[in-house]
C-alpha cells in the first residue's frame, strides 16, 4: 500500500505505526477475506486474457499478498513498492511458497513508474508490455484527485493494448453506513460529503474516491471499464471480527464473492473494484 518514498533514508515513526496497523488488519479475519474475494474475482478475469504465464505488475503491492496468489497460478509478477521491509516480506513469502522465481520486487513508487513508462513504453519487456496491472489500496493515499487521475494514466500506459487494469479502493458510501451503525447519525452526516475519511485498514486520513470519478480517469487514459465489483458487502457491517473463526470466514467468503458480482450490492460494499482494458 506504500505510495511515496520517504524524504530521508528510512520510514518515519508515523509510517512505521501505519505499516504495523496495516499488517495487523491484513492478518485479521476481515483482512484475509478481502484478499480471498479479490483473488476469486481476478482468477476469472485473467483466464480470459490467456494462459499463464502473464506478465503482472502490482503497483504499491506491499508484502505481495495479492501478487503471491498470481505467482502461485503460474504468472510472472513484479511487485513495486517504496518500502524495502515489505518487499523483503514479499520475497520471503514467495520463497516459502516455492514461487521465488516468479515473483520479483522493485523498490520504487508510482512517480518512478511514470519515469519508467516514459523510457520503456512499448519496448519488449518494458513498462507498457504488462498484461495485467494491479493497484489495490493505494490510490486513496495520494495527495489529491488530480494526482489520482495522473496515476491512473501512468498505470494504464504500463499495459499492452488489450491488457487488464485492476483498481481497488475504499467505497465512500460504506463510510457513511458504517459510521451511522457504529457512531450514530451525526458522524454519518459529517462523512456524507467529506473529501477525506479514515482508511479501513489503518485508520489514517485518506481521500474518499468515488468510483465514478476514477472511471472517468480510466476513460481519459485510454481504458474501458469492463467489470465493476463491490468487495466485502456484509463484512463491512459486522463489528466483531475477533470472534470469527476460519469456518465462519469461509462461509462469508462464498457469500461475499457472489455479492461482489451483483450490481445491487456494489455501491455499499466496503471497497469498490474496477477492471478495465487498455484500448
Amino acid at each position: 500500500m506504500s505510495t511515496t518514498a520517504p524524504a530521508g533514508g528510512g520510514p518515519t515513526e508515523a509510517e512505521r505505526r501505519e505499516a504495523a496497523a496495516w499488517s495487523t488488519w491484513q492478518q485479521s479475519p476481515w483482512g484475509r477475506l478481502r484478499y480471498r474475494v479479490v483473488a476469486a474475482l481476478l482468477r476469472g478475469a485473467l483466464e480470459e486474457l490467456g494462459p499463464a504465464p502473464l506478465r503482472v505488475l502490482d503497483a504499491g503491492g506491499g508484502d505481495g499478498r495479492d501478487a503471491l496468489q498470481l505467482a502461485l497460478a503460474g504468472h510472472a509478477v513484479t511487485v513495486l513498492d517504496t518500502s524495502a521491509d515489505v518487499l523483503g516480506a514479499a520475497r520471503a513469502a514467495a520463497t516459502a511458497a516455492g514461487v521465488a522465481e516468479r515473483l520479483h520486487t522493485v523498490a520504487a513508487g508510482l512517480e518512478d513508474l511514470s519515469a519508467l513508462a516514459a523510457l520503456t513504453r512499448h519496448r519488449a519487456g518494458g513498462s507498457g508490455s504488462f498484461d495485467v496491472v494491479l493497484c489495490h489500496d493505494v490510490l486513496q493515499h495520494r495527495g489529491s484527485t488530480a494526482q489520482v487521475a495522473a496515476d491512473v494514466a501512468t498505470l494504464t500506459s504500463s499495459l499492452r493494448p488489450g491488457g487488464l487494469l485492476s483498481l481497488l479502493a475504499p467505497n465512500p458510501a460504506a463510510d457513511v453506513l458504517t459510521a451511522a451503525l457504529r457512531e450514530g447519525p451525526a458522524q454519518a452526516w459529517v462523512l456524507l460529503d467529506a473529501e477525506r475519511g479514515a482508511d479501513p485498514g489503518t485508520g489514517s486520513s485518506v481521500l474518499r474516491l468515488e468510483p465514478d470519478a476514477v472511471e472517468r480517469a480510466v476513460a481519459a487514459a485510454g481504458g474501458e471499464v469492463v467489470a465493476r465489483h463491490g468487495v466485502l458487502t456484509v463484512t463491512a457491517l459486522l463489528e466483531d471480527a475477533g470472534r470469527a473463526d476460519e469456518r465462519s470466514v469461509a462461509d462469508l467468503e462464498e457469500l461475499e464473492v457472489e455479492l461482489s458480482r451483483r450490481d445491487g450490492f456494489r455501491r455499499t460494499a466496503r471497497y469498490w473494484h474496477l477492471l478495465a482494458r487498455r484500448r
